[in-house]
């Protein structure tokens, strides 16, 4: 007599835990992906606005007749604002630009905004 063949279960249930473990995988990539884009996003909104700090600055210097050319650069130093530079300078025309920075040029995590005097 023969005997029945056994395992196809086993099988079943390894390609399943595989396919599983595969998704989960896409997943975890896709949400830290998700994540870090979104923390590049509120960079940019602030060092966006530090460039706009910076030329208000800028103004209010120019006001008070006290802008010099080009002024030193100012690194912000509160936890949330750490790394972010901001430059100041204006031209020939007395027109006042402000630079913010933010990380290492050659890193993908990189971000500069300019502001200019309209």
């Amino acid at each position: 007599m023969k005997q029945p063949q056994n395992g196809f279960a086993l099988i079943a249930a390894i390609v399943l835990i595989v396919v599983l473990a595969a998704m989960a995988g896409f997943v975890a990539t896709m949400v830290g992906g998700q994540s870090a884009s979104q923390q590049l996003e509120r960079t940019t909104y602030v060092v966006e606005a530090a460039a706009q700090t910076g030329l208000e600055w800028g103004k209010n210097r120019k006001l008070a007749g006290a802008l010099s050319c080009p002024s030193p650069t100012y690194t912000l130093t509160s936890p949330s604002l750490s790394g972010i530079n901001i430059s100041v300078a204006c031209g020939a025309t007395n027109k006042i630009s402000s630079t913010a920075t933010f990380g290492v040029v050659s890193s993908p995590d990189f971000v500069e905004r300019i502001a200019t005097e309209p």
